[in-house]
Parts: C-alpha cells; sequence; structure tokens
C-alpha cells in the first residue's frame, strides 16, 4: 500500500476537492486540538518510540542463538520495513498528500509575464520603505507577551490570509514547541518545521525575536494544507502584513532577505544600503547567529536531505521552492493594502 501510494499521481482537481477542502480540514482540526493539549512536542515521543523499537529488535538478534540469528535478523529487517511502511501511510493520510493539490497560482490572478527585473527592484524598493516606516517599532517584552500577540493579533490576521488566496479558513492554529530535534536544528539551520503526523508547530530555540513571528506564520501555513514551501511563506507573509506591527516588521524583513537573493550583486547592495540601521542591524545578528551556532557539514546534509524529500514529493525545485515566494509575490496582482485579487 506505501508504495502504491508512492508511485501514484493522483489528479490535481480530485485531491483540492475530495483530500484538501474536505477531508484534511477535518482531520487537522482534531489532530491539532489534540496535539496542542501536550505541553511537549508528540513527534519527541514517536521518536523515541521508535529508537526503543530498534534497540529492542537488535536485542532480538544478540539473544537469538547460533543458527536462529539470520531468522531474527529476518524478523527485524520485516517489523522495521513493516513500521516505516504504515509511518508513510500515516503521513500521505495526515498531511503529505497536500503536496499533491493544485498550486496557489490556480486561484489567484497571476501572470507570469510580471516576473521581470524592473519588477523585482520595485519590489524591492517596496520592502524596504515598509521596513523604513516600521524601523521603531519594539517586539513583545517577554516571551509571554509574544505568545499573546501571537493569539491576539496574528492568528485572526492569518485566518484572514488563508480566505484571501481563496481557502475556507477556520485552520486551527498550532502551539509552538521546542522539540528534542533542537540541537539539531540550530546546528543544520532550520528555524522550524510541521510535525506531519500529529500537525504540531515546533521552533528552533535560537530564533530571534524579530523571526519568530514570520517561522510561526509560515508553519501555520503548512497546517492550513499548504505544503510547498513557497505557498506556506507566501500565506505566512499575508498573516504578518494584516496584523499588527511587529509582525509586519518580521514579515517585510524575512519577505526582504528573499527579495534580495533574486537580485543581482550591485542591486543587493543598493537596496541593502536604502534599509534603516535597525534592519541592518537584525540582518547582522543573523548573520552571526548562523555563524556561531551552524556546522557547515550538518548544514549541507540536513539541506541535502530535505531537497530530496521535497523532490519525493513532486517539488521538483527541491529546497529552491523557499525562494520561489518572491515569484509568487512578484506575479500576484494585489489591490490596495497587500489583498491578493483571485481569479
Amino acid at each position: 500500500m506505501a508504495a502504491l501510494l508512492m508511485a501514484v499521481r493522483w489528479p490535481a482537481n480530485l485531491v483540492e476537492r475530495w483530500y484538501a477542502r474536505a477531508a484534511y480540514p477535518q482531520i487537522q482540526s482534531v489532530v491539532t486540538g489534540v496535539s496542542n493539549l501536550a505541553p511537549f512536542a508528540l513527534l519527541d515521543v514517536l521518536m523515541v518510540l521508535g529508537l526503543l523499537g530498534a534497540a529492542w529488535g537488535v536485542a532480538r538478534i544478540i539473544r537469538a542463538g547460533r543458527g536462529r540469528r539470520w531468522r531474527a535478523t529476518g524478523r527485524t529487517i520485516l517489523n522495521l520495513g513493516t513500521t516505516v511502511a504504515a509511518a508513510y501511510i500515516a503521513f500521505y493520510g495526515c498531511w503529505g498528500l497536500n503536496y499533491q493539490r493544485e498550486p496557489v497560482t490556480a486561484w489567484l490572478d497571476f501572470d507570469e509575464s510580471r516576473l521581470t527585473p524592473e519588477r523585482a527592484r520595485t519590489l524591492a524598493d517596496q520592502v524596504a520603505a515598509a521596513l523604513v516606516r516600521l524601523q521603531h517599532v519594539e517586539p513583545p517584552a517577554s516571551e509571554g507577551d509574544r505568545r499573546q500577540d501571537l493569539t491576539r493579533r496574528l492568528a485572526p490576521a492569518f485566518d484572514e490570509a488563508v480566505r484571501a488566496i481563496g481557502l475556507r479558513g477556520g485552520t486551527r492554529v498550532g502551539r509552538p514547541k521546542v522539540s528534542l530535534l533542537d540541537p539539531y536544528f540550530t546546528r543544520a539551520g532550520v528555524s522550524g518545521m510541521t510535525d506531519p503526523f500529529f500537525l504540531e508547530t515546533i521552533a528552533a530555540t535560537n530564533l530571534l525575536p524579530v523571526e519568530q513571528t514570520a517561522v510561526i506564520a509560515h508553519e501555520w501555513a503548512h497546517l492550513a494544507g499548504l505544503a510547498r514551501e513557497s505557498e506556506a511563506s507566501f500565506v505566512g507573509w499575508l498573516a504578518c502584513v494584516h496584523a499588527g506591527e511587529w509582525a509586519q516588521y518580521s514579515g517585510w524583513l524575512d519577505l526582504f532577505l528573499r527579495v534580495a537573493g533574486s537580485l543581482d550583486a550591485d542591486q543587493r547592495r543598493l537596496e541593502t544600503a536604502s534599509l534603516p540601521g535597525r534592519a541592518i542591524r537584525d540582518i547582522e545578528l543573523m548573520r552571526q547567529r548562523n555563524e556561531r551556532d551552524q556546522i557547515r557539514t550538518v548544514r549541507l546534509v540536513a539541506w541535502r536531505t530535505y531537497d530530496s524529500y521535497l523532490k519525493t514529493n513532486r517539488v521538483a525545485s527541491g529546497v529552491r521552492n523557499y525562494g520561489e515566494v518572491v515569484r509568487l509575490v512578484m506575479g500576484t496582482r494585489f489591490e490596495s493594502g497587500w489583498i491578493p485579487v483571485k481569479r
């Protein structure tokens, strides 16, 4: 069954109609509602159980007498294969089928003819102007204030962003959690993840306050069923832009870093020079954090692994899909106030 699900490419319109807009919202509401009750990441429990199961299988092989070890090894391999297959089926049903849904560009007034160097420079100017306007905004004073700001301001704006692209809204947002994987996240340069089994939101502990809102909005967009990284970033940015001023600053700064990557070196220097001192300092703090925490080998292995994972799930551009949010913003027509126009 797992091999069949991995091999079959379902028609996007059927996935959109029967799974992404019908079954998945019901699954997500229940599963995230339950996982939100736990103060810890349920994914960690699953990993620990997996490690204990693997240790038990190895112990069985070691304890088996001579002449019986091949049989014990075969049974352990069979159990492992069955467990992996069951995990893939659970992944597919709980969240993974969203990779085969229609792209956001099918719902919005998106035109590739708008993807020009001139438009990229105009967008960079707009982002820089927004950061200048918001340069005096201060972050919430404490971690508790930041959590309250997420609930009071970002969550309603996130629901509006989901509805703005043509979905029905009502996504149950995830309680941000820390995972046992955090040492790996910080060394690999991973800012967060959405647990595809328990549909919970996990964030790295070394995020700067200015990054947290944009990262959590991005992960919430995954909970809304937007599996592609570019689409999750697009909706996360929309949510930030329509939330409080601190969320706006976080969203625009995140978008600037992505837009800057699409410019040539000279234009990138010019746009960076037009930023307010506050934004330049925040970007420098991010650079220093990355230099302090990341291990190059770990980062390369992590991103190559994730690149393969995305391509296996039919995201042809792999990890480059993160940067394609710029194409979405450039190619989409907006009404005043950054409201995307639907088809």
